[in-house]
């Protein structure tokens, strides 16, 4: 198992637990999607090209936002937890995209 796959799996488990435990429900819905579409896609079932756009920029940017809303109104231990593991990974997916390629 690669690193990003790995990363992949994270973000998808942290963002079902955020859901769970996190009281902003449509928030939490938006980091399950996002997740659920990048695993999907990591996975070749699932396969998306639009021209002009990055959708692994997108799919960070949808993970990412969400779970930092919601890191920082969250109070409970597994909300935070959750939230801090699938803002990391989305932030991760954003930077990644960010850095140019040599």
């Amino acid at each position: 198992m690669y690193l990003p796959h790995a990363l992949t799996y994270t973000g998808l488990v942290a963002a079902v637990v955020l859901l769970v435990a996190s009281q902003k429900r449509g928030l939490s819905i938006v980091a399950v999607l996002a997740a659920a579409l990048e695993v999907l896609s990591l996975l070749g079932i699932l396969q998306f090209r639009v021209v002009g756009l990055s959708l692994a920029l997108v799919l960070g940017l949808a993970l990412a936002v969400p779970a930092l809303i919601i890191w920082f109104g969250s109070t409970t231990k597994s909300a935070i937890t959750a939230a801090a593991l699938t803002a990391f990974v989305g932030i991760l997916q954003v930077v990644a995209y960010a850095v140019p390629r040599v």
